[in-house]
């Protein structure tokens, strides 16, 4: 003991030419590695000489902050290393970060010094901390750290009396302090590393910083990852997954998956039992926020709730803050304005008290003044109206950048307000600069949705019934903005899609961690600047010159990356930020004979537009989404024969659609043969051929009904800019093999029950291996083989081209060398969830393996089929079913398969809506096929219809049930 108290004397008169160099604030120097073998240093922060206290942070390989803190300190002599821990200045300020702490443990340093060790958790994330005390000489040395570090004390004592060079290791046994300290562990039962904790961080941080610019897909995926970290380290409902679940559960249903986003919150509130912090006010805001629109009765109540709750927070709590402008927005969504106004004025003025997360602050502020916007323009107050939505532009611009969907989302809402107040011009001026930065930035094009659109639609058609002159010009701007939105399914399709193929190119995932790397420094130094740009100019510091020439570097770096990325991988760039293709564009790729139709689904409407050689057309049809989803469902239900039960198709209700769809456009639709056609929403789950184009008598013979199919040949582009890049490789395939075929997975359900389709459509997968046993319970699908083996056989293929049964695996797909076929046909089920939940992507379900691994898991996932090298000019799926046995449209998911398909290599897909029996669907292929082959002037769509024309020929398959579920996706010209 006497050793250690001549010690810390000598290091407190810096005595030692190493306790020199750590005098000054900034030096710093390596003290070796930590528990789990990340090299740390130990950087002084400040150093006041008159009190004698000095603090000094760790920082380790892993992590950009600081993973620990070292306090010394004058302390009287009746101070104890308890003492120091239970009741001291470190002591308050350590309770105020951590929570959970449990006894006051006495141990010894590795000299035999008496120290003293507390158990805690870090109240964000719940991470095990330890603080650590010891007094010698009338000095005190406290630690708060995560156990990891806890021999790092040592290590600086060391370093500070001289005995030991920067970074070099420890000798001799391990002290009784960091043998307590590395007891505390979490779920994995290995000491947590300060990567884990360091990755963990940055999450949490980028997550929300994602969810706050309104990159809501983005930030979903980052809380799963982070939830995935906690869950293995630390282990589930432990302290800090409440608080990830909430982010998620936000996130989540942000993006309109109000169910999913229930069941999290449900796990959140589960977790919260476990929590050291009181997540009940974020469960009830949060709750409101997601549900604020189509719930507003119950959102207020929620709102209600965490408002009760945080009236017990300091007005400078940012909880306080928060609850109190959701309950705002709440009470603005229920009509009840004067009571709005009064709340997001107060919320705006409590987040501008100085407080923690200042970030959080900046960006609050600006969305309060969005709020009194909508408050202002719902009671005719635009002038007010206008000049908030400017004010919470302009923090937008500050904080996220131009190109943010939060930041055109303002845009967007100046449009709207414009257009309220009446004026046109000025609301079509804000509504194109919000298109206008959709296309230009890619990142903002990746993340823009229906919403963001739909205003700027209806202002353009409003313009359009208001300036017949101008109507021309009008319908081909209507054409481009009705590109520029995707629906979430797919889009989060593609997401998984690029991330896959990215990682599997070094080059290119190298160009795209630049990318994320430079993204990331540009984000720091926006936010920074915004902060800095926020004092009063007497308070800001020198450096935010400096801010604005990182930022620019940082925009610098990321224009060249993104323009690399373009020209060495365009594929790549334009897969899930594919710009739109202008109407004129078009024109040129079109043949006489042939038009483009364009339909987008929107609240109350539908924006229809015609494309034809010689002019652009373009109406609203008086039937939105709901709308759509309710006909389509109907003319699915009497479509459905595969129960056995005689149904007649509903004529009627097959007409209606199509006149109020295409009425309007009817007359130009002469002359048209080949009609390529972009559907969206309900529509993808229906095939536009079944519509009738006029009125029939009831008694009519279903045989002769004028189905569109009966006259124009149909082709479904998953968008429009991909009939640019299929027309560019138009040339039939040079594959030497005629056909190979996939079909009769090892499945052993009923054949009549497929409820196990819809569940393993829907199951929640966040990476992990799918149960086989899931899988095998699929129904069978025995009739297949047949299906697969006739067509095999029409096209000359011998026996080595059917793959049956136990055979039909993924292993055998992927090490198959598919780009030797020319017709490629997967005759199994596809899983076309109506709702992706999680990460779950739409799938061919295949034969399981006995043990499943991560990627041979007995589903081909539309990321792995992305990944195949594929020269085929038809892959054939025959027994996808856009709609479940709930009902639910999966017709969004199957856009995301069939861009796929294409990203692979397929000239065209040959898809079903429904799945039939064998007999018809071999009449259809092989007639289609023999079509194709025998006449090479004929176009695919047009082989296609001929096909469905002989089968619906027959009496005993007039039926649509029997010729209509097969749509041909790609270009059929």
């Amino acid at each position: 003991m006497r050793g250690m108290l001549v010690l810390v004397a000598l290091l407190l008169a810096w005595a030692s030419p190493a306790a020199a160099d750590l005098q000054a604030v900034g030096s710093e120097a390596a003290v070796g590695p930590n528990g789990t073998g990340e090299a740390c240093r130990l950087r002084v922060m400040t150093d006041e000489p008159g009190r004698g206290a000095q603090r000094l942070n760790f920082y380790c390989d892993g992590w950009s902050v600081a993973s620990g803190s070292l306090f010394r300190f004058r302390v009287s002599k009746e101070f104890t290393p308890g003492r120091i821990l239970t009741d001291s200045t470190f002591q308050r300020g350590y309770e105020a970060r951590l929570v959970g702490c449990g006894a006051v443990e006495a141990t010894t340093l590795g000299d035999g010094t008496t120290a003293a060790i507390r158990q805690c958790s870090r109240l964000e994330g719940g991470w095990p901390m330890v603080v650590v005390a010891a007094v010698a000489g009338g000095r005190a040395f406290a630690l708060e750290t995560f156990p990891t570090n806890v021999r790092l004390l040592e290590s600086a004592l060391a370093v500070f009396q001289g005995k030991a060079l920067p970074g070099a290791a420890r000798e001799g046994s391990v002290s009784p302090a960091i043998r307590r300290a590395e007891t505390i562990v979490g779920a994995s039962g290995k000491l947590v590393g300060i990567q884990d904790i360091g990755a963990a961080d940055a999450l949490w941080r980028l997550g929300r910083l994602q969810y706050r610019s309104g990159n809501y897909g983005a930030s979903e995926g980052t809380f799963a990852r982070l939830l995935e970290i906690h869950e293995r380290v630390i282990g589930v409902n432990k302290p800090g997954g409440a608080a990830i679940l909430n982010e998620l559960a936000l996130t989540v249903g942000h993006q309109e998956r109000f169910d999913e986003a229930d069941r999290i919150f449900a796990r959140a509130e589960t977790a919260a039992q476990f929590s050291l912090a009181d997540e009940q006010l974020t469960l009830f805001a949060y709750r409101a926020s997601v549900h604020r629109d189509h719930k507003p009765v119950e959102a207020l109540a929620w709102s209600e709730q965490a408002v009760k709750i945080a009236d017990r927070y300091a007005e400078t709590s940012r909880g306080r803050a928060y609850s109190v402008g959701m309950h705002a927005i709440c009470l603005r969504n229920n009509q009840r304005f004067p009571e709005a106004e009064l709340e997001a004025a107060s919320s705006m003025r409590m987040a501008g008290l100085p407080g923690n997360d200042p970030q959080w602050r900046l960006w609050w502020v600006g969305e309060m003044h969005i709020l009194l916007g909508r408050i202002y323009r719902d009671q005719g107050r635009f002038a007010d109206s206008r000049r908030e939505y400017q004010e919470g532009l302009a923090r937008r611009e500050l904080l996220f950048g131009e190109a943010a969907p939060r930041t055109i989302e303002a845009h967007a809402a100046l449009g709207i307000n414009e257009q309220a107040a009446g004026d046109l011009a000025a609301a079509l001026k804000h509504h194109r600069r919000a298109a206008e930065l959709q296309v230009k930035h890619r990142s903002a094009l990746e993340g823009a949705r229906l919403p963001s659109v739909l205003s700027y639609l209806d202002t353009l058609g409003r313009a359009a019934a208001e300036r017949p002159a101008e109507r021309a010009e009008l319908a081909a701007e209507i054409f481009t903005a009705m590109q520029i939105p995707r629906g979430n399914e797919t889009a989060k399709a593609l997401r998984a899609m690029s991330a896959r193929v990215g990682s599997g190119d070094p080059k290119l995932a190298a160009l795209s961690r630049d990318l994320q790397d430079a993204g990331r420094r540009r984000t720091t130094a926006r936010i920074s600047l915004a902060e800095e740009s926020q004092k009063p100019l007497d308070q800001r510091e020198a450096k935010e010159d400096d801010l604005k020439r990182q930022l620019r570097e940082a925009e610098g770096k990321i224009e060249a990356l993104e323009n690399q990325l373009q020209a060495q991988f365009p594929r790549y760039a334009g897969l899930t930020a594919e710009r739109p293709l202008a109407a004129a564009d078009v024109q040129k790729l079109l043949r006489a004979d042939e038009a483009l139709l364009a339909m987008l689904p929107g609240n109350n409407t539908t924006f229809v537009v015609l494309v034809r050689r010689d002019g652009v057309h373009a109406h609203r049809a008086r039937i939105g989404r709901s709308g759509l989803d309710t006909e389509i469902k109907a003319l699915r239900a009497s479509l459905d024969l595969a129960s056995g039960e005689a149904r007649t198709f509903d004529v009627a209700r097959a007409h209606t659609l199509y006149a109020t769809l295409l009425g309007p456009l009817d007359s130009l639709l002469a002359g048209v043969r080949h009609l390529l056609t972009v559907p969206a929403g309900p529509l993808l789950s229906f095939p536009l051929g079944a519509l009738v184009t006029s009125a029939a008598p009831p008694d009519t013979e279903v045989g002769r009904v004028a189905f569109v199919a009966s006259r124009i040949a149909l082709s479904v582009l998953p968008s429009v800019a991909a009939l640019r890049e299929l027309r560019a490789v138009a040339a039939r395939s040079p594959a030497p093999q005629p056909f190979i075929g996939f079909g009769d997975p090892a499945f052993s359900g009923s054949a009549s029950d497929r409820r196990n389709v819809s569940g393993v459509a829907n199951l929640c997968r966040q990476g992990e291996a799918l149960d086989p046993a899931l899988l095998r319970g699929l129904p069978r699908l025995p009739e297949s083989a047949d299906e697969v083996r006739r067509i095999a056989a029409a096209l000359g293929a011998g026996s080595d081209g059917v793959v049956l049964g136990a055979a039909a695996t993924e292993r055998r797909v992927r090490e198959t060398d598919l780009s030797r076929y020319r017709v490629v046909a997967f005759a199994t089920h596809g899983l076309l969830p109506g709702e992706l939940r999680c990460q779950a992507e739409p799938a061919l379900a295949l034969t399981p393996p006995a043990t499943p691994t991560k990627g041979e898991d007995g589903l081909l996932d539309a990321s792995e089929v992305a990944t195949l090298k594929l020269d085929a000019d038809w892959v054939v799926l025959s027994a996808c079913n856009t709609a479940g046995p709930d009902g639910a449209l999966g017709g969004e998911s199957l856009s995301g398969l069939t861009r796929a398909f294409f990203y692979a290599g397929a000239r065209a897909l040959l898809v079903s809506h429904w799945a039939v029996a064998s007999g018809p669907t071999v009449d259809l292929t092989t007639g289609m096929f023999g079509v194709y082959t025998r006449e090479p002037g004929v176009g695919k769509a047009e082989a296609l219809r001929r096909a469905q024309a002989a089968v619906r020929a027959k009496p005993e398959t007039a039926h649509p049930f029997f010729w209509a579920p097969f749509v041909l996706v790609g270009d059929g010209g």
